[in-house]
């Protein structure tokens, strides 16, 4: 069992396709494919975190519980996750599916998780990686500053095993 990372994902939204410049021809396209690719790494016993913007209705929202792969999946919300909350309202949301805190600390990891990229955020001190979804030209993943965005458009819209990451950075970090 691992714990995937991901953020901004915004399926079923179309507009996000010419927004963000990402290489799908339509929504329908871009679902599929998005789908495929997590599917292609992540198992039915894995965790999933999502850092914001997971879907842009609740259908699609729906649709994406159904199809992808996951045991958990633990959502930070964003600006566009009205939907999610919907769901939760309603009683919609599956039993694995959960909404945390809009900043998520994992101290066995060392790692706080966002949607908001932040200069400051807890344990920076103690030498926590920020990991955060927001989605901007200027928001590139730092691994000196350890803010690792895992906007999708950065990660060729595909989950990526936290652990790695961390041992990635960490090795990074220390040459």
């Amino acid at each position: 069992m691992a714990t995937f990372i991901i953020a901004n994902c915004q399926f079923g939204r179309n507009g996000i396709i010419k927004k963000n410049k990402r290489p799908f021809g339509n929504v329908i396209d871009m679902n599929e494919e998005m789908v495929q690719r997590w599917n292609a790494v992540v198992t039915e016993n894995d965790t999933v975190m999502h850092l914001g913007n997971f879907a842009w209705d609740p259908t699609t929202a729906e649709e994406m519980f159904n199809t992808l792969n996951f045991k958990q999946l633990l959502l930070v919300p964003a600006e566009h996750d009205q939907p999610l909350f919907e769901m939760m309202s309603t009683d919609m949301l599956p039993d694995n599916v959960k909404i945390i805190n809009r900043i998520f600390e994992q101290p066995t990891t060392n790692a706080t998780f966002s949607y908001w990229p932040m200069l400051e955020w807890p344990m920076k001190d103690k030498g926590h990686y920020l990991f955060y979804g927001y989605y901007g030209k200027k928001y590139k993943p730092d691994h000196k500053k350890k803010m690792i965005n895992m906007a999708c458009e950065f990660w060729n819209y595909t989950p990526q095993n936290l652990n790695t990451l961390v041992r990635l950075f960490e090795d990074d970090f220390e040459a």
